[in-house]
């Protein structure tokens, strides 16, 4: 498949080796809410992931392997987990993902290349839905713990963080004896 204008990708669903093989190129956008996994984390599934898919056969070697460079471009509203509010998430992915032979153990797939970083291995399938590839790439790259890079916990302000008054645990603090 090799589309050069910008569709839906919610139900696209490629040959991965065939479309690596090719050269294929996609482009489009997926909504969040056809995202159900990545829609739970989300404060809100109001508007959409730009992104790029093209295949790629790498013909620095004889073998020329096989694989998939995935580009996704959005803002996600996610839950800051200290102040419980929502918190912009810029996703940015640039993947390059390099297609094993369906059924190819484990053992086959080549660890110097991953290692590097420069690829992440998939197993390849003759009906990789799109969707669901870039769901699970921008799944993995959200943070851990998102969070404000300035904000408090629920239930205090910052007057009480500067009024001074002194904690309560620093006057159980004086009554300890050593």
């Amino acid at each position: 498949m090799s589309c050069r204008e910008e569709q839906d990708l919610a139900g696209v669903v490629i040959d991965s080796l065939k479309f690596a093989a090719d050269g294929g190129y996609i482009a489009g956008k997926l909504d969040l809410s056809s995202l159900p996994r990545l829609a739970d984390l989300l404060a809100g599934t109001d508007g959409a992931l730009a992104c790029e898919l093209s295949g790629f056969q790498d013909s620095d070697d004889r073998a020329g392997k096989l694989g998939l460079h995935l580009r996704v471009t959005g803002r996600l509203s996610l839950w800051c987990q200290r102040c419980l509010a929502e918190v912009e998430f810029e996703c940015n992915i640039d993947s390059r993902l390099l297609l094993m032979p369906p059924g190819a153990p484990e053992s086959a797939w080549p660890e110097d290349e991953l290692e590097s970083d420069d690829y992440d291995a998939i197993p390849a399938s003759r009906e990789l839905s799109v969707g669901v590839l870039v769901e699970d790439e921008v799944l993995l790259a959200l943070p851990f713990v998102p969070r404000h890079a300035d904000c408090l916990p629920p239930g205090s302000s910052a007057v009480e963080v500067e009024s001074g008054e002194p904690s309560p645990f620093a006057v159980l603090a004086g009554l300890k004896i050593h």
